[in-house]
């Protein structure tokens, strides 16, 4: 076997988020986008050419004015009709961009912090010839009752048509029919003027439930479109990050835009390992004792994609591999019992040279780490968690060691909690091993768990020494074609 051809059969890493890699936790920078992005999410921005965002899971967000414009609600803008004679301007029509469609359902429509429309309540939607939805039944006993005359929901569809509601109060030369917003999911708004505004445009938010995508559970190698009949697209809300994760590298609209043909045209295992992530779904179900992994956030298109992926990877504790030519995605989780094959336990006379130990240090320790999200549970508001312990902090001498984490997709307190908290506990236990092994090395995968017996550090299966388990980081092919090994502690006791 040739180098070239060795070479082809290592993992190498090409995105991981590992929680117990403190080093770069503990000394990582604020993410000012990621964060402008969560604390502006429903903020209105005015613009006809701002990003939209795909949305994944639920969440509660503000959109793009797109299009804002008074008339008289027959036709006539800016207080004229045919005629040329004045016109009383009482109507306001406006279309809010909300996201990438097509997407799964709106539950709520906000002004400012009022909820005015809710279908959990009594509110209710009736489907448009144009492939919208008009809202009715609006809550009653706010300040924005009697001002709404028309609201319409569009779920993002290829194929919607224009908004005749809007179209009708503008006139098409204004509106025209081309207009349609394909692909996009929008709110289309006829309101009174009135005083119950305050003179001002409210903050217009809506909850939606994100963009409808594969399902991975039935989904298999070799699968194009035309395979799809029986296999529904999902969507609500709570996203499994493997399905998401899955989305996002596929579409050719906002993503890698992997598993294409030559001709563009989507063939499930053509570039991704569809077995690897089949799997890595149902760990994310199983995670936290059955609590699971969800996903509930939009991501930012005009980022790196490896920085969007790194978000996804983020609320799973997964990984992103590049294997044979294909990506596999693996989730870091706690493994009850450990049938460790022969190569992956690795004696001192299989190993080449000396090990490399790094034990934690100040740089590497974290007594207190702070979780930044959107919290579903506060009406969708920033919120924070902090893990703070007093034994570990009197163990670093008094000295306040701490991190903190931005999850952009993660809107439920309670994995936060578990993320930050293992965070905390795996950097106190966070040794580096390097070693060198023969090219039974070549076996190993980036995140697999090995085994090191080695009688200098009291590390084996014999009386009085300790049984030591590592989880793969990194491999490197040498010259000599050996293999450089990096790991890092592995303790089924503070996994997830």
């Amino acid at each position: 076997m040739s180098k070239a051809q060795i070479g082809k059969l290592l993992a190498k890493i090409v995105v991981g988020k590992f929680q117990q890699n403190q080093q770069r936790k503990a000394q990582k920078k604020q993410d000012t986008q990621a964060r402008a992005g969560r604390s502006n999410v429903m903020v209105n921005k005015q613009s006809n050419n701002d990003p939209i965002y795909p949305l994944y899971g639920r969440q509660r967000i503000g959109g793009t004015r797109a299009f804002v414009e008074a008339s008289d609600g027959a036709g006539n803008v800016q207080g004229i009709d045919g005629a040329g004679e004045a016109t009383n301007t009482t109507t306001l029509n406006l279309i809010i961009a909300m996201c990438e469609g097509e997407i799964g359902d709106i539950e709520q429509l906000w002004f400012n912090d009022t909820v005015v429309w809710d279908s959990s309540v009594n509110g209710t939607k009736t489907l448009l010839a144009s492939k919208g939805y008009q809202l009715q039944n609006f809550m009653t006993g706010t300040k924005y009752s009697g001002a709404v005359m028309d609201i319409t929901w569009y779920p993002g569809d290829d194929y919607q048509l224009v908004d005749q509601t809007i179209q009708s109060s503008v006139s098409a030369a204004v509106w025209p029919n081309l207009s349609q917003l394909a692909g996009i999911s929008y709110l289309a708004l006829k309101l009174t003027a009135s005083e119950k505004f305050g003179g001002q445009l409210p903050t217009f938010n809506a909850t939606l439930v994100g963009k409808k995508i594969f399902s991975l559970q039935e989904i298999q190698d070799g699968w194009t479109v035309a395979d799809l009949a029986n296999n529904s697209w999902v969507s609500g809300p709570n996203q499994n990050p493997a399905d998401v994760l899955y989305d996002y590298l596929i579409s050719d609209r906002f993503g890698k835009g992997l598993d294409r043909l030559a001709d563009g045209s989507w063939q499930a295992g053509t570039n991704i390992n569809i077995a690897s992530f089949k799997q890595a779904r149902i760990d994310c179900i199983a995670a936290r004792n059955n609590a699971g992994y969800r996903v509930n956030g939009f991501l930012q298109t005009e980022k790196q994609i490896f920085d969007n992926v790194s978000e996804i990877l983020e609320t799973c504790n997964g990984m992103l591999l590049f294997v044979d030519g294909k990506y596999e995605l693996r989730i870091q989780k706690k493994q009850e019992q450990l049938n460790l094959p022969s190569s992956s336990i690795f004696t001192k006379d299989e190993i080449v040279g000396e090990i490399g130990l790094t034990l934690p240090t100040k740089t590497t320790r974290l007594n207190k780490v702070t979780g930044l999200f959107n919290n579903a549970a506060e009406k969708w508001n920033d919120d924070l968690v902090i893990f703070q312990s007093d034994p570990f902090t009197l163990e670093d001498n008094g000295s306040v060691l701490e991190a903190q984490e931005d999850y952009t997709m993660i809107t439920d307190a309670n994995i936060v909690t578990d993320l930050i908290t293992q965070m905390a506990n795996i950097s106190r236990d966070q040794y580096q091993v390097a070693l060198t092994v023969a090219h039974v090395g070549l076996l190993l995968k980036s995140g697999d768990i090995i085994e090191i017996r080695h009688d200098d550090f009291g590390w084996g299966i014999a009386a009085g020494q300790t049984q030591k388990y590592w989880r793969v980081q990194e491999l490197v092919l040498t010259e000599d074609n050996t293999v450089e090994i990096t790991a890092t502690t592995y303790n089924s006791a503070l996994e997830l």
